[in-house]
Parts: C-alpha cells; structure tokens; sequence
C-alpha cells in the first residue's frame, strides 16, 4: 500500500517536534521516585510544638503499693475489707484489711480506747465507740481523708452501732446513768439521739435487718448473764419484741444478719468455750458453724458466702478467721503478736 509508509513517517516526525528525538523524553525511574517521595513529605504537616505547661503536672507516689485482687475474689467488688478492734499498746484501736490477707493497716491512733467498728452502707465510712472523757460516744470517721465527726455527747454509755440499710439512722446500746442498758437510736448526723426501747434486764447486742424492717437483740432474760436473741420490729417498737433463739442459752454480745435477712449469726457458750451458730430467723432453726477455739464476733460478707469471725484457737490469742458460711473451709486471716477482734466485712 503506497500510503502507508508516508502516514508512519508523518506520525514520527509529530512526535520529534513535541517531545524531541525518541531517546531524549525519558526520565530516568530513580528521579521520578526521589520526585513522589518529596511530594508526599510535602503534604505532611509540620511537628506541633508543644509547651510543658499544657500538660498537667502528675506525681507518682510510689510507696502506695495497690493491694492484689484476691483470686477468686470471695465477694462482690465492694467486700473486700474488713474493719476491726485491734488492740496496739496500751489501747484498743481500729484496724482495717483485705479478706484475702493483704493491705493491713492501723485506721486510728489515739489515746484512747476504740470498739464495735461498723461499716456505713456505701462503705465510705466507718461508726465505732471511743471512750472520751470517761464515758463512751459514738464516731463516725470518713475513709478517703480520715476526718472524724461526734455523733453522740453527754447521754450515757453509747456502743454497738448498726446502721440502717439506708444509712439514715443508726441503732445502738446505751447505759445511761443507774438505768439498764436498752436500745436508742441517732441520726447518721448526729441529731436527735432517743431511746426506743428498755427491758427489764441489760441489752447487750443489737443489728438492724438489711432488708431495714426488724431489729435483732440479744438481751439478758431468765437471769443476769444468761441472754437470748429477740426480735423488734422497727417501725413498731412500742410492741413487745419476740424471742426467737430458744432453747439456746448463754449467747454473747454480738449479731449479724445475712444479706437476705433470713438468718442470724450469733456466738454461744460459757467463758472460753464458744462457738459460733447460725440462726433461721422464721423457723428458729439454730445450726453451730464452728466446734472448739472460743469463737465469738461474726459477721457474713456482702454476697453471704463466707464469715468472718474472731477465735482464740491459736495459743490463746484472739485472731481473724475467714471460712464458708457452712462452716467449712476455715483459713486464718491475721496473725499479729496482739488481739484482733469485733469484724465487720464492708457492704
């Protein structure tokens, strides 16, 4: 075809006038790489130039040391303290640790003398007794910074706190002067302290139900230090309370309702040999939960699995005990060269 030559040479010679000779168009591939990568660098923005004031200052403490999580952990994620009498010297004060053994630690440190401590129900506090110019008044001290408030003054002998489930009021024992020791009760702000009810004979322990509707006692019925467990119901305490632990005798100064209300832990014996038993409230069911080691003071965790307990089993020195609210599985939980005793586990 004798136009087909002439059309090729056509096509070659436009080529040579845009772009020159065929060889002299091409850039070498490492110029268009060094090109892309200026190109990308160019499209990244420059460092921001930060000054030390716009971060906050943070100082680590490093001598707090958080305390393990115990494994598995035996309760809810609020139970893992447990607050206690601790006797350090010459007085009795307040101690507070983990139930898995960790995190002991002395919560005051007075003059003075320091009992019954109880956990407010968020947990956030503590009430106990303080003996303050000769006689006993109640406390209430904050955990997060220690500061201490009077709940009480001038009315008696004020000990064994309970707090209501709404941690409006607090019920507790009070002697006053030349009268048996009956049941009071103060707002949680201190105000308006009144008794609510008084035997014939001393009252020695008291806890108010979570459920907030009774009150459990135990006071001192067919003689003077024989005493049994009664029931009163909170709303109504003019009526007369009802006996529920017989034919159980000598029971001591301490109680702890189970989460459900349902039961009641208690201690029972003569001197040096008591135990623990557990009570079912409606039937009076009592079952003994400990055998042997002079055990007193118990009180259930938060979900009702475990007690925890105070027992002279270990050479006559009063120590912490945890075990299974059957009874079983019983490990020791302080073992300080001075008594530890009256646990509350924290809500």
């Amino acid at each position: 075809m004798p136009g087909a030559p002439r059309e090729k040479n056509n096509y070659v010679n436009r080529r040579q006038r845009w772009f020159g000779k065929k060889q002299s168009w091409r850039i070498p591939l490492s110029l268009v790489v060094l090109g892309f990568i200026v190109f990308v660098f160019a499209l990244i923005p420059p460092p921001i130039q930060w000054d030390e004031t716009d971060f906050p200052q943070i100082n680590f403490d490093l001598t707090q040391i958080p305390t393990k999580t115990p494994i598995p952990h035996p309760t809810d994620i609020h139970g893992g303290r447990i607050v206690f009498t601790c006797t350090r010297g010459d007085f009795n004060q307040l101690c507070m640790i983990n139930a898995d053994g960790s995190g002991l630690k002395q919560i005051t440190s007075h003059n003075t003398h320091d009992y019954y401590p109880v956990f407010t129900p968020p947990g956030n506090a503590i009430v106990y007794a303080s003996l303050d110019g000769g006689s006993f008044d109640l406390f209430m001290m904050i955990l997060k910074d220690g500061k201490v408030f009077r709940l009480t003054e001038s009315i008696g002998n004020a000990f064994s706190p309970s707090l209501s489930p709404d941690g409006q009021r607090i019920v507790f024992l009070n002697k006053p002067e030349k009268l048996p020791i009956s049941l009071w009760i103060v707002e949680s702000t201190g105000s308006n302290p009144h008794q609510i009810y008084s035997g014939r004979k001393d009252i020695v322990a008291a806890d108010w139900s979570p459920l907030g509707d009774k009150i459990a006692f135990a006071m001192a019925a067919d003689n003077d230090y024989s005493y049994q467990i009664f029931i009163l119901e909170a709303d109504q305490p003019n009526e007369t309370p009802r006996r529920i632990s017989l034919p159980m005798n000598d029971v001591g100064g301490s109680l702890d309702w189970s989460p459900d209300s349902r039961l009641l832990l208690f201690y029972a014996g003569p001197v040096n040999g008591r135990n623990v038993y557990q009570l079912e409230v409606e039937s009076g069911t009592i079952t003994q939960l400990t055998f042997g080691g002079n055990n007193a003071a118990a009180s259930y965790s938060p979900d009702g699995q475990y007690i925890v307990y105070n027992s002279l089993r270990n050479n006559n020195q009063a120590d912490l005990y945890i075990m299974r609210s059957d009874g079983h599985s019983t490990r020791q939980l302080t073992s300080q060269p001075e008594p530890d005793w009256q646990p509350d586990w924290a809500p």
